[in-house]
């Protein structure tokens, strides 16, 4: 019962925070869309998180936010922290022998607040000065930047600093990359339909 209710505390922030600062965002929308069916995560037992100092960087950070919204996420994410399952993508999403980072590979985690029906959100972590590649992926994809600046490019193209606080969506398919300077990246994400299809690295340009 604490494990779902602190998670419920987290959605109820998150969903707060995205109707009053993003609610006319089309990503935003369609997440909170399906909150409504969402259910918070029932796996298995907590896990410590492997990147806890970087973790506990990323949320002073967040909790300390000039937007009382934001620093409210961070908050009920601190409090609830304990009860999360964190987990490393060491090429788990991916298919054998994907050209991953080293970086990424050795510097991420992540762990799941709520699923339904093909959907899955949860909160990811960066560590500072990580190049996650150019990737793409069947999944539609909403971010919310809990954290930043952190770059971001698209389809291979210029590279874009996307502040704390921002939202952004990737549509089916599109190609996207990553990276993160000298702190460490904390950010929500969601995955709204084809979560169990694999990413796809891309060193070039598709045709």
């Amino acid at each position: 019962m604490r494990r779902q209710a602190g998670f419920v505390a987290v959605l109820d922030a998150v969903e707060c925070y995205l109707r009053v600062r993003h609610g006319e965002d089309i990503g935003a929308v369609r997440l909170l869309n399906r909150l409504g069916d969402a259910r918070p995560a029932s796996s298995g037992p907590p896990i410590a998180p492997i990147h806890d100092r970087s973790l506990a960087t990323a949320l002073a950070r967040l909790c300390g936010s000039g937007d009382d919204l934001l620093a409210e996420v961070g908050r009920a994410i601190r409090t609830c922290g304990p009860l999360f399952e964190w987990r490393v993508d060491d090429g788990l999403y991916y298919p054998p022998g994907a050209p991953i980072s080293g970086t990424y590979r050795d510097g991420n985690m992540h762990t799941i607040l709520a699923e339904g029906d093909d959907f899955a959100m949860g909160l990811f972590l960066l560590e500072p000065q990580v190049d996650y590649l150019d990737h793409r992926h069947a999944a539609p994809e909403f971010y919310l930047n809990l954290t930043g600046p952190t770059d971001w490019r698209f389809d291979f193209g210029a590279w874009l600093q996307l502040p704390a606080g921002s939202v952004l969506w990737n549509d089916p398919g599109r190609v996207h990359a990553t990276r993160t300077g000298a702190e460490p990246w904390l950010s929500l994400w969601a995955w709204l339909s084809d979560v169990d299809q694999p990413c796809e690295v891309l060193e070039s340009r598709p045709d």
